[in-house]
């Protein structure tokens, strides 16, 4: 499916019915790195439309010449949202610079959205303590010798440098979920045109961000990309948020330890559904 917004048409994909949930996926990825990790879990609930978009440059989605920050995407997330949504309040997951995105929809519609889920959130610009925050290390903690012994190729050599936990499985999970939209994103956009940063202005304001509802803030121990530690400072800005630092597990957390990730996942739908419980809505 496609929606038309400012003459770029934004390719999404949607399941099921009921409260609509917003899936954002990170940096030259596309929508099949969100439905392939959130899928398994939402096909085993009810009562949820589950919509899955490419960004800007990435996936089916094409880029267009005055995209060319942050702010933009910004603009374009929202109309979609009037557009596909509407009214009716819903939910919202963003990984890595998807959570960065996620982050200024929950600042500017923060009573719309009934629960967020950031996974693995690029929020390095959005520290408030001015320090360097230190990446940790990528160890890769296991690793099967069919692999290791193919290491030369260039797709299993791709996803040993991200990977924390590598196995004949991870590696078929890799390729459809995360490679598959990697080797398709528009490399001269991303590369040389567009500035994914909010504006400092915006960026200011996030910082002082308050929400009061259901989330979750999923970081990888071994995440070499956007750590962990930064999530942290927004710790009493979320008092209803669920904060972990998962061990084995990378950028790639969602495949690494898939198993801990969607008992996270049903934590965070169970807390949302106390909430609508107490409204009458369940």
């Amino acid at each position: 499916m496609t929606c038309e917004i400012q003459g770029i048409s934004i390719y999404y994909e949607q399941y099921g019915e009921g409260k609509p949930v917003l899936f954002i996926h990170g940096w030259s990825m596309d929508h099949r790195l969100m439905s392939g990790c959130f899928e398994p879990v939402f096909n085993e609930l009810r009562g949820y439309r589950r919509i899955y978009l490419d960004l800007p440059g990435m996936g089916k989605t094409p880029s267009a010449d005055w995209i060319k920050s942050g702010d933009d995407t910004h603009k374009i997330l929202w109309e979609f949202i009037n557009i596909i949504i509407g009214d009716k309040n819903f939910l919202l997951a963003g990984e890595s610079y998807g959570g960065y995105l996620s982050m200024g929809l929950v600042y500017e519609l923060g009573n719309k959205i009934d629960g967020v889920f950031f996974l693995c959130p690029h929020f390095n610009s959005l520290a408030n303590s001015g320090k360097q925050h230190k990446l940790p290390r990528k160890d890769l903690i296991y690793c099967t010798e069919s692999l290791m012994s193919e290491k030369n190729n260039p797709d299993i050599n791709a996803f040993l440098n991200f990977a924390v936990i590598a196995t004949d499985e991870l590696f078929e999970k890799y390729k459809s979920d995360v490679l598959s939209g990697f080797t398709i994103h528009d490399r001269d956009f991303l590369g040389k045109k567009y500035r994914g940063e909010y504006h400092p202005d915006f960026e200011n304001k996030l910082k002082e961000i308050s929400y009061n509802k259901p989330s979750c803030f999923l970081t990888g121990r071994q995440d070499d990309c956007t750590g962990y530690s930064t999530a942290y400072e927004f710790l009493e800005k979320f008092p209803r948020a669920t904060f972990a630092v998962l061990d084995c597990a990378g950028h790639n957390l969602q495949i690494d330890n898939e198993q801990t990730f969607i008992q996270l996942v049903k934590d965070w739908i169970w807390r949302v559904e106390l909430e609508e419980k107490k409204k009458g809505y369940i």
